[in-house]
């Protein structure tokens, strides 16, 4: 009997180890804030977005910590932006989090002047001013 109840904990302990391992990457929303101010396509602050959005989806996992801040170069109409995912990630799934948090910005606040978006394991901030979380 002793030989069941000791596999029966080996399999119940490694059951969940195997689900802590596999707990992999929530990209569920959490929470949006999209600025009602919106900016036309033809505005320069339209190509600032973009610039921030695509180098905060492809240099936050690069960065210590997964936490990176950055503005775009162009002068007549700047952006700023934050991003930062959750340490446990892989820098694989980090990756992952902020093309699904920069497409989740696009599709939910389109032209919002400013954006934060909260998902699960990853969240992004770009707006028109300087700020620091």
């Amino acid at each position: 009997m002793a030989f069941v109840h000791r596999f029966a904990l080996a399999l119940l302990g490694l059951f969940l180890v195997f689900n802590f391992v596999q707990g992999g990457l929530d990209t569920t929303m959490v929470n949006k804030i999209c600025n009602g101010n919106v900016y036309g396509s033809s505005d320069p602050y339209a190509n600032s977005v973009s610039y921030v959005l695509e180098d905060l989806a492809t240099v936050t996992a690069n960065r210590p910590g997964y936490d990176y801040y950055t503005q775009s170069p162009y002068v007549e109409a700047t952006a700023y932006g934050h991003a930062v995912c959750s340490t446990s990630l892989s820098f694989t799934d980090c990756g992952t989090c902020m093309n699904s948090a920069k497409g989740q910005i696009l599709s939910n606040c389109p032209n919002s002047i400013g954006v934060q978006m909260q998902l699960q394991d990853c969240r992004m901030r770009y707006e028109n001013y300087p700020f620091s979380e």
